[in-house]
């Protein structure tokens, strides 16, 4: 059964609120919301992943592909993460993957190791300057994605 994205929004709201209350609260759901701004403004290349998925967990995909690009996830006792994925459904060469750690490594205390998913927490996302380097590497991993779809000439 699909979803809508304000029932997801809601649903991954409720789960926060089970996990964490007062300013911190608002100030993780205001990442949310930013995550949220930010996929539906780029139509063309990003939709909401309607499928169902458990309360707590939200997905961006890109157009076409259905390939998810992110997901987010509220677990037990801790603020939701942000988890990354490759926009082709495949891994990131060894060189993609290594920028994208150091940049979720330069923002957040818990650092990634080579194996480890690429996932960063919203507590780290409330710094503006990590949610902006985050969304431009997102976008770069979307653009990355659409440039070996085009025709050649």
């Amino acid at each position: 059964m699909s979803r809508t994205l304000p029932v997801a929004r809601e649903a991954f709201v409720a789960a926060m609120k089970r996990e964490t209350t007062g300013t911190e609260l608002a100030r993780l759901v205001a990442v949310l919301d930013a995550l949220i701004k930010w996929s539906v403004g780029r139509p063309q290349t990003l939709q909401f992943h309607q499928e169902a998925s458990p309360a707590g967990v939200i997905a961006f995909e890109c157009v076409g592909s259905k390939t998810v690009l992110w997901s987010a996830r509220v677990t037990r006792g801790d603020a939701p993460k942000l988890e990354i994925y490759p926009p082709t459904g495949r891994s990131l060469t060894t060189e993609s993957r290594a920028k994208v750690m150091e940049l979720i490594n330069a923002h957040t205390r818990d650092s990634l190791e080579e194996k480890d998913r690429l996932r960063i927490g919203f507590g780290a996302l409330k710094n503006s300057a990590a949610l902006t380097a985050v969304t431009g590497m997102l976008n770069d991993l979307l653009e990355s994605n659409a440039r070996p779809m085009s025709v050649a000439s």
